[in-house]
């Protein structure tokens, strides 16, 4: 199989230039024929033109090319009509991880509606949102919701959020000269469309910016303000970084301990690493001798699994070259392996391994589970809706938290996640309304690496004394509008009611109404007594965590 898209990369690439060749040879011949014969050679002239190899430097030459690639491929074709659901999912999950563990019991609609809100779009549910859910007695409202999520605006700005918080977060270039909100807006650009995860890579690592000096007083001579050039531009271009970096984000492969020794945990040799980052090169790349740092040897673009490209290829061509052998490869399964591990770690808190840890000799737990989730990504022409509906229809991704300390308790229930900065700003402003400064503060104290496994991340003592007494925080809350109509209401469990739905999206338990209404009556004034109610549920771990 290995063999049939390197032929077919060939084929592709050098048609043109055979054409060329054949008509270059009948002219020759022709006129050669005419200069012995003595007639008017001189006088007639070829109205052939050699045709060029394409240049590929818009999107749809690029999309045409791999496309060409892509439909070569007889497994897209062989699995286009094979059928994965949730239930399938969950049965030979349930097989491997064991039918005698105890698996936690499914969650109620509430805390449903809460979670899938905050995966799809980022935002937690309105107390509207949340009774209109509850009150419904159709059996099919978890997935009718999940469907109407998916094709929202806010469901393709908060995934388009996330990969561009996963590219940035490791990127040390100047950000004059990278727009990573152009990256967001772009990638918002092709979720709301419905584009392919295969098309989306691809036109990130084949982008070729090219500086333009001319703009520089303009900011914007990389062409940054052009969303896809963002992921190279991150990465300044260099060819070590973007191999490095191309491998950990689409394939979930560290490789960058290869660049300068073979890899001490994994097969990977120095060679293979230069050899991926000739790719990227402008012009011939060289790896340069650990020893003798003047000496260097020439490498020749080969993709990991060893596929050589034409030897005469244009910068284009090659970036083009290697968008193809990643994500069309089909013995490159960790391409669409990668993607349902970082939306499974995402949703459940966990995944099949650890995110940009994988390697021909790295541990993957369940692994035919992973790659038969993989392989129908891949026939259902990579679908990134296609994963969450699988995922969040299942009862792996709908069961409640728990703690899990031993990796053959994992997937038995959904682990605590951490919400993100966005997740909490967004949490936080629907209380107190817009502010700059509230949200420059959440985004500062909130961020973390988003490839960081939930099981390592912690919170920190600025986070929780933000919540508690920044004074603009304090402020807001205390003159919110949720206050206000708060004091207003005389009867203490409709007050309770309205304020846990409002804060926490979700109704108060009967321990909670019985603790909520004897504060109510400890504290005579009403503003002080729903101010310290605020208080309370926003600096509650509920409040920064998925349920």
């Amino acid at each position: 199989m290995r063999r049939l898209l390197i032929l077919t990369l060939c084929a592709v690439l050098a048609i043109a230039a055979s054409t060329a060749d054949a008509q270059t040879k009948k002219s020759e011949k022709r006129r050669s024929t005419v200069r012995k014969s003595g007639k008017k050679a001189g006088k007639r002239k070829s109205t052939t033109k050699k045709p060029k190899l394409p240049l590929l430097k818009t999107s749809a030459d690029k999309q045409k090319f791999l496309a060409i690639i892509r439909d070569s491929m007889p497994v897209r074709r062989a699995g286009s009509n094979i059928r994965y659901t949730p239930v399938d999912l969950d049965r030979s999950l349930e097989y491997r991880v064991g039918r005698d563990r105890s698996y936690a019991p499914l969650i109620d609609d509430e805390r449903f509606v809460r979670r899938v809100h905050l995966d799809l779009v980022g935002r937690p549910p309105s107390g509207t949102e949340v009774r209109k859910f509850v009150a419904d007695t159709t059996s099919s409202k978890r997935p009718r919701l999940i469907d109407q999520l998916l094709t929202t605006e806010a469901y393709a700005r908060k995934w388009a959020r996330y990969w561009k918080n996963v590219i940035f977060f490791e990127s040390t270039a100047n950000r004059n000269r990278t727009n990573p909100q152009a990256l967001e807006d772009w990638l918002t650009g092709q979720f709301t469309k419905g584009a392919s995860w295969d098309a989306i890579v691809a036109e990130l690592v084949s982008a070729m910016p090219v500086r333009d000096k001319k703009k520089k007083k303009d900011k914007n001579d990389w062409s940054q303000k052009t969303g896809q050039n963002n992921f190279v531009l991150a990465y300044e271009n260099k060819p070590p970084l973007l191999a490095a970096q191309t491998a950990r984000l689409f394939m979930g492969i560290s490789i960058q301990c290869a660049e300068c020794h073979d890899h001490p945990f994994d097969r990977w040799k120095r060679e293979q690493f230069h050899e991926l980052a000739a790719f990227f090169s402008r012009g011939k790349y060289y790896m340069p001798n650990l020893d003798n740092p003047a000496k260097k040897t020439e490498m020749k673009p080969k993709f990991l699994l060893g596929e050589e490209p034409p030897v005469k290829l244009t910068t284009h061509q090659r970036r083009v070259a290697i968008a193809a052998y990643l994500v069309y490869n089909q013995d490159n399964y960790w391409f669409a392996r990668s993607f349902v591990n970082r939306i499974w770690n995402e949703l459940v808190g966990d995944g099949f391994y650890a995110v940009d840890s994988l390697g021909p000799d790295q541990e993957c737990l369940h692994p035919s589970v992973v790659n038969r989730i993989a392989a129908v990504f891949r026939y259902r022409k990579f679908d990134p809706r296609w994963v969450f509906r699988l995922l969040l229809n299942s009862r792996a991704y709908q069961r409640d938290i728990q703690s899990i300390d031993n990796d053959e308790d994992l997937f038995t229930a959904v682990r605590p996640i951490r919400l993100n900065s966005a997740q909490v700003k967004s949490s936080v402003l629907r209380l107190t309304g817009a502010n700059r400064n509230i949200s420059r503060s959440v985004e500062r104290e909130f961020r973390f690496d988003p490839s960081i496994p939930q099981r390592d991340l912690e919170g920190t003592v600025q986070q929780a004394l933000f919540l508690m007494n920044n004074p603009t925080l304090q402020n807001k809350l205390n003159q919110s509008k949720l206050k206000k109509r708060l004091v207003n209401v005389t009867q203490p469990r409709r007050l309770l009611t309205q304020l846990y739905l409002a804060v926490l999206s979700r109704q108060p338990t009967d321990n909670e109404f019985a603790r909520g209404q004897k504060h109510l009556r400890a504290i005579p004034d009403r503003a002080e007594a729903v101010e310290d109610l605020i208080w309370v549920l926003v600096n509650s771990t509920e409040f920064l965590t998925k349920r």
